[in-house]
């Protein structure tokens, strides 16, 4: 056995040394030392570990000094362990380890003392979720118990132990059931059934059993694990409370709240016994019966009992503990049970906080916190920041617990949520499935884990109008739910709303109406009346009721909701609402209380429609600007310009709801106030998200704000810009992207995101003029804008919903609108109009052109009018006014007297808040500075087919190649061929001579000179004229992957691409920006907010009017049109002239009189 020793620590690396005392030592010192000892042992039994840790360091300073190794050893082992029980780990490792090396340099070899230390830092290592470390100590603790003891030996079984908790925490728990079961088969063989040793191992398996959702067996061991404890160690022992607190846990989570409560409160008797008031475990016991009373509905003592729990840990660990940490997130958790998201994220934050700076980066706690971090925000809408939270989460869980752990597939399940929030149903089926296949394979298909998967899936399905096999999921969860935790739990109640929503989704009312009454009274008796779930509930069967046509129940319902949302309102009457102005959170969660007072205002007109009582239609007026109110202050709150996006999507119905209801009442009362308020709403659902972007941005120039800090925040805007371009480049090659590349974008967006939340946050705290000007308001007054026309221009804003289009006309003297009833029928005909000038089909142009002219623009335009300001709305964003025809029949398209255009010169505004703000800017200066860039592409590998410069424009070949483009652009690929546009070349060199001739200066850049370098240089902001010919590219799936192709394979670090994300870094002061190039003018048409794409981009980059095209376009032709533009521009004609001046001349052109050559291209400006 000697020899065996010896061989094991020379594998350990460790050189055998014996040190002997060199003098007597100092017998008062040793007895101080040996006090100091036993006074900090007294401190460690009581949980008192903070007091006994400067005891032990007294004590081994006296045993080191007079050389006790024996005793110094026994001292510093457990002087770490105090250390590690503290939260101190760096100090407890530094420790431990420096144990070791004396217990084999400072005296004869001690197993036992070496298998102490090993312990301690396997400890150590397991919280910190270094779990290969752990297991390397606890199996060389192993090793050596079985090398001095045997293999059937009780200290052997212990060491299973140690080693199945590891496995337990790497989520291992095949493994850890196998070495628990392991310990339990030695201490069989070698104690009798009664021993405390098996009772220990029956604990152990219990703990398995229950974290694998197997609460009857977990239940089962430790009650038999009890019996055995109780006997051996009597009522009052550590060990006891232990089985009895975990007891608790398993009637918790089988939903039997009385016993839990009851098991729970008889730990703490226990634990309060023996330790008193301030100790751990009794903080525990606080937590678990706090939990309990969460889960019942009783918040407020369950508040009380977390709040105990948070001292006592305050008090023994301070603020900077793991265990602080857990107690803040478990308050997290419960006010976002209640549906106090932000309290909950205050929370989580501050735990986050605590484990960030305790544990290792890639530690499963950390994972935790950002997990439920991203559920807040996904609650609150704001599904960009969760999904970076989430990604976080997973991407810590994969590496630290490996891609076959539960908690890996809850991440899955948090990642396909906000898939199916985007309506990208298939990649969150995929992320569903990965979780399915995970939770089966670790927890058995009867785990509840396993039901949370199930239900997701089926709310996939569902949206996907699969309902059978939506119903298949459903009813498989609720079936799994009903068996772990029987009725008595929140899960049941969400299931039951589930199925309502299935079965209205059906249109089978009754069966609807009956699962959401079963969800209300689950969530009454569980929550109370005030709740997120029982509004919820009230806003559901509201909903069934609305459908079938009865609408005072469903008005009373949504009324219930309000009241279940706003604790401080309880008036149910219908004709009530709360007040929420000058209130900080008056109520429980805002998208909830959204819906219904969105809901309620709908009812309410439908029900005057029906009524004709005046009082339901003020009352739908009344509560649809409430609802705005609650609207603009929800978007005030997201900071993710997509989030925001989104959320303006979602809105959108209760613009288009709030619009003819009040052009009801103004026809009605005729009072302007209603008509301004139409026009307000209108308004609302037009490029929000950009003017709120471009306040910011106006906010930090006036504001105050140091040049310093303004520079780190352009540092980390650029940063952003780049870290998503490489992400959506990665993303966009799909299957064959690469997953490293992928968590290192999505890491550095994580961080660079984090950084500019702490900036702004600064920004608001410190400069108060920036949150003012931030937050002006954003909407333009009809008056505002009509004092700002000049008397022959008029303004036509178009507002448009599924049945009606809204047309509000301005002029410097009149104001008025005109209601369209539409169908699907017009959406068609915008679609033909269209497709109809790209093929150059007359005979189908000539059809729709007039018909939407008839409808489009309205016939009382003042006969003076020249000039027309559209700002258009969904689908007409992208329509050429301009092209319509004005007469009806066989009419010449020749000659431009047949197209609007004759009539007008017509420009485009995104809203009238940016309209107005443009007018409001100082004219232009006098002096003319010119940048043109035109790469060609002469030297493309496709310019050497002679063949490739005379493609038909529309033809296969064309498309073809304007789809390699796109490619080439979004994935740059090195040395493809580009599309050369020879014709760029003449087309800048005129212009540049036109500038010159007008004595203006010009700068003409061509070939590889014409590169990115131009546009990023701060000289940028000296050209007042800028003009781009080269190839535009729009990506709809990665709007940030949309931009301009300059100059290729340039020496340097630019790509010759000029991003989106790019463009909104550019720092332009340029009066006129005109991209000459292909669909310039398209991006993804997000709803409430218009096209988001190169010309948006632009527009926040500092350019006051764009010229942009709509759809690919001849080099020749556009040469042609940008000549003779110049030439009226530079003669003194106002843009938009300029442009229908150029584009009659063009009509001329016996080649190009097509709309195809010249209605593409569109100002937007003035």
């Amino acid at each position: 056995m000697k020899f065996f020793l010896a061989g094991f620590f020379l594998l350990c690396g460790i050189t055998l040394q014996t040190v002997w005392a060199q003098k007597l030592p100092s017998q008062t010192e040793i007895n101080t030392a040996r006090q100091y000892y036993q006074q900090a042992e007294a401190f460690e039994q009581k949980g008192n570990y903070s007091a006994s840790v400067p005891l032990f360091n007294q004590a081994s300073v006296l045993f080191q000094k007079n050389k006790k190794w024996a005793e110094k050893i026994d001292c510093d082992n457990k002087l770490s362990r105090s250390l590690y029980l503290v939260g101190k780990y760096p100090e407890a490792l530094e420790k431990a380890n420096q144990t070791l090396k004396e217990i084999f340099t400072k005296q004869p070899i001690d197993s036992s003392k070496a298998i102490s230390t090993y312990i301690t830092l396997g400890h150590v290592h397991l919280i910190k979720a270094e779990y290969p470390q752990a297991l390397n100590y606890q199996q060389k603790a192993l090793l050596l118990r079985i090398a001095t003891l045997g293999q059937l030996h009780p200290d052997v079984a212990d060491s299973y132990n140690l080693i199945g908790n590891i496995y337990f925490g790497q989520g291992e728990y095949p493994k850890a059931l196998e070495y628990h079961q392991k310990s339990l088969k030695v201490r069989r063989a070698t104690l009798n059934e009664t021993h405390l040793g098996i009772g220990n191992s029956y604990y152990y398996i219990g703990n398995v059993y229950f974290i694998t959702g197997q609460y009857d067996k977990g239940l089962e061991y430790h009650l038999k694990g009890l019996q055995i404890r109780k006997a051996a160690l009597g009522e009052i022992h550590l060990d006891v409370g232990n089985s009895l607190n975990s007891i608790g846990n398993n009637y918790h989570y089988k939903g039997e709240y009385d016993k839990a409560l009851e098991y729970h409160q008889k730990a703490l008797h226990i634990r309060r016994t023996l330790f008193g008031e301030n100790h751990p475990s009794v903080a525990g016991s606080y937590n678990n019966i706090g939990n309990v009373y969460h889960l019942t509905g009783e918040f407020d003592k369950a508040l009380e009992y977390h709040q105990k729990g948070l001292q006592i840990r305050l008090v023994v660990f301070g603020e900077q503990h793991l265990d602080v940490a857990d107690s803040y997130h478990v308050f997290g958790n419960l006010y976002s049970e209640k549906g106090d998201y932000d309290k909950a994220l205050e929370y989580y934050q501050k735990s986050l906080q605590i484990r960030s700076s305790i544990l290792p980066e890639m530690h499963p706690g950390r994972a935790s916190s950002h997990q439920t971090i991203g559920s807040i925000y996904l609650i609150k809408g704001e599904s960009s920041k969760a999904l970076e939270y989430y990604q976080k989460a997973l991407q810590i869980r994969r590496v630290a617990l490996g891609e076959s752990h539960p908690h890996v597939a809850t991440s899955y399940n948090d990642i396909g949520n906000v898939f199916e929030l985007r309506k990208d149903y298939k990649t969150a089926l995929e992320y569903h499935l990965k979780a399915l296949q995970i939770k089966c394979s670790g927890l058995g298909e009867k785990h509840p884990k396993v039901a949370d998967a199930y239900y997701n899936l089926g709310n996939v399905y569902l949206m996907q109008g699969d309902y059978e096999t939506a119903l298949d999921y459903h009813q498989m969860a609720l079936l799994i739910r009903r068996s772990v935790f029987g009725e008595n739990h929140p899960s049941i109640g969400e299931s039951y709303t589930q199925h309502g929503i299935l079965y209205l989704a059906k249109k089978d009312y009754a069966k609807a109406a009956a699962y959401h009454n079963q969800a209300l009274h689950h969530f009454l008796k569980i929550f109370g009346t005030s709740h997120p779930s029982v509004a919820d509930s009230y806003n559901q069967l509201g909903k069934v009721y609305a459908q079938q046509g009865q609408l005072r129940k469903a008005l009373q319902l949504y009324q219930q909701a309000i009241i279940a949302n706003v604790p401080a309102f309880q008036d149910t009457l219908v004709a009530r609402n709360p007040i929420l102005a000058g209130q900080t959170k008056p109520y429980l969660t805002s998208k909830t209380l959204l819906v219904s007072l969105r809901t309620k205002a709908k009812v309410l007109e439908t029900s005057f429609n029906q009524s004709h009582d005046t009082t339901d239609l003020l009352v739908a007026y009344q509560t649809a600007c409430l609802t705005d109110s609650l609207a603009n202050k929800i978007q005030r709150n997201q900071e993710s310009e997509s989030d925001k996006v989104a959320f303006n999507a979602s809105t959108v119905e209760l613009y288009q709801q709030a619009l003819p209801l009040c052009l009801k009442l103004y026809n009605l009362t005729r009072q302007q106030t209603y008509l301004d308020k139409a026009f307000y709403f209108a308004e609302r659902g037009k490029s929000s998200v950009l003017l709120s972007s471009l306040l910011e941005s106006k906010a930090k120039i006036f504001a105050g704000i140091p040049d310093s800090l303004l520079q780190q925040d352009q540092n980390l805007r650029s940063q952003l810009a780049q870290y998503t371009q490489h992400l959506a480049k990665e993303l966009n090659k799909g299957t064959e992207a690469d997953s490293a590349k992928l968590i290192s974008y999505q890491n550095q967006l994580f961080n660079a995101h984090r950084q500019k939340e702490k900036l702004v946050n600064q920004f608001e705290e410190f400069y108060p003029r920036y949150y003012d000007l931030k937050y002006q308001a954003a909407v333009v007054s009809p008056q505002q804008l009509q004092e700002k026309l000049t008397d022959r221009t008029v303004v036509l804003e178009y507002a448009l919903s599924p049945d009606a289009l809204q047309v509000f006309m301005l002029g410097n003297h009149f104001f008025e609108v005109k209601s369209i009833p539409i169908d699907s029928l017009f959406e068609r005909q915008l679609d033909a109009f269209r497709d109809a000038i790209v093929l150059k089909d007359a005979d189908l142009y000539r059809q729709v052109a007039y018909k939407l002219y008839r409808i489009l623009i309205p016939s009382s335009i003042p006969a003076n009018t020249k000039s027309l300001i559209i700002i258009p709305d969904g689908k007409l964003n992208l329509f050429p006014f301009e092209a319509l025809l004005t007469q009806a029949g066989k009419v010449k398209l020749n000659r431009s007297g047949a197209y609007l255009l004759h009539k007008y010169n017509v420009s485009y505004a995104y809203s009238g808040r940016l309209l107005y703000e443009r007018l409001m800017q100082t004219k232009e200066t006098t002096a003319k500075h010119l940048l043109a860039l035109a790469p060609v592409f002469a030297d493309s590998m496709l310019s050497h087919s002679a063949a490739t410069s005379k493609i038909k424009l529309g033809s296969k070949q064309h498309y073809a190649l304007h789809q390699e483009i796109t490619r080439i652009g979004t994935q740059i690929a090195e040395e493809q061929p580009i599309m050369p546009l020879l014709a760029s070349e003449g087309e800048v060199e005129t212009i540049g001579q036109l500038f010159r001739a007008k004595g203006a200066r010009a700068q003409v850049y061509l070939y590889q000179k014409a590169t990115e370098d131009h546009l990023k240089s701060p000289d940028i902001s000296q050209y007042n004229y800028l003009h781009l010919a080269t190839h535009g590219f729009v990506n709809q799936t990665f709007p940030e992957l949309s931009g301009l192709m300059l100059a290729q394979n340039n020496p340097g670090p630019e790509d010759g691409i000029l991003y989106t994300g790019e463009i909104y870094n550019l720092h332009l002061n340029a009066d006129l920006v005109t991209l000459s190039a292909c669909e310039t003018g398209l991006g993804k048409l997000a709803q409430g907010e218009g096209v988001i794409g190169l010309s948006r981009a632009l527009l926040f980059a500092g350019a006051k009017n764009i010229v942009v095209s709509l759809w690919k376009v001849s080099d020749e032709s556009t040469a042609n049109l940008m000549k003779y533009f110049y030439q009226a521009l530079l003669a003194g004609k106002d843009k938009a002239t300029a442009l229908q001046i150029a584009k009659r001349k063009l009509i001329n052109h016996s080649s190009y009189r097509s709309p195809f050559y010249w209605a593409p291209f569109i100002l937007i400006g003035k």
